[in-house]
């Protein structure tokens, strides 16, 4: 197992109780009135995580399911966790480019499109089209925790606006960004898309007891880990600011202190034609 496989399975609980119940419960009512197995697509798939979650809430209890990421690590570790079929659901793993896919697909549709922390790592208005393209007229879509431009760590240390504005400027420098979640209503708009449901979907780590629960300090790490990556030549932060800052809170994780909070949105709706 890769750090990044280990990192996608720790996040598992988290995504569990961040996911948002209005907007799965909408979409939820949307597959019941198609009242017939679905063929899903899922983009960015991971480690198959969605349609484990989708099956065992009830969401799916047939049909077919392709599932596609760019990483291999990951389709691998995927088809060794479920197979290819799992809960009654046909099991597609495929290793691809996204945009790859789409042009390779563009003659076949899905019911339902699936992009779980995603896409505020693409350009909104290139790719809403292309994916849009994949699916059945009245086809569903359901996007979820899309970072929108909060992060916040607790007990607050000094460096905090430093760190945390700089990291959003890391983000604004690739496509998506730092604020993908308020922009995606108006972009599924201008995609041809219609939202029908949209809410938060906020990661909230702590500890209980003074531990975290399942391997969510591993979690907190590569979290710490991924900023220091981001962060460690940016201009505006002071040399020594940030070391210390991640010491600091490197050290809460261990000791069982450290509470983690990103902002996200999630949504759910249809495309009328496709």
């Amino acid at each position: 197992m890769t750090t990044f496989t280990r990192y996608l399975l720790s996040k598992r609980t988290i995504d569990d109780r961040a996911l948002n119940g209005h907007v799965w419960h909408t979409l939820q009512m949307e597959v019941t009135r198609r009242d017939r197995p679905l063929r899903v697509l899922e983009v960015g798939a991971g480690v198959g995580t969605m349609v484990e979650r989708l099956a065992a809430w009830g969401l799916l209890t047939g049909g077919e399911y392709t599932a596609v990421d760019a990483n291999p690590a990951c389709i691998a570790t995927a088809r060794q966790r479920l197979g290819t079929r799992h809960a009654g659901i046909d099991l597609t793993w495929q290793t691809a480019d996204l945009f790859e896919f789409a042009a390779q697909s563009s003659s076949q549709r899905w019911d339902l499109l699936i992009a779980h922390a995603l896409l505020d790592l693409l350009d909104l208005p290139h790719t809403l089209p292309l994916l849009f393209n994949l699916l059945q007229p009245d086809g569903l879509f359901y996007f979820t925790l899309n970072f929108d431009g909060g992060t916040i760590f607790q007990p607050p240390l000094p460096g905090d606006t430093a760190v945390e504005t700089a990291y959003h400027q890391t983000m604004d420098g690739r496509p998506g960004g730092s604020q993908t979640g308020r922009q995606l209503f108006h972009q599924v708009q201008r995609a041809g898309g219609q939202v029908l449901a949209m809410g938060s979907s906020d990661w909230v780590v702590h500890p209980v007891n003074g531990r975290y629960p399942a391997d969510e300090a591993f979690f907190l790490h590569f979290i710490l880990d991924t900023m220091e990556n981001a962060l460690s030549d940016h201009p505006a932060l002071d040399s020594g600011l940030l070391p210390d800052w991640l010491h600091q809170r490197r050290a809460q994780v261990q000791a069982g202190q450290l509470v983690y909070i990103a902002h996200q949105l999630d949504l759910a709706g249809v495309v009328r034609s496709a």
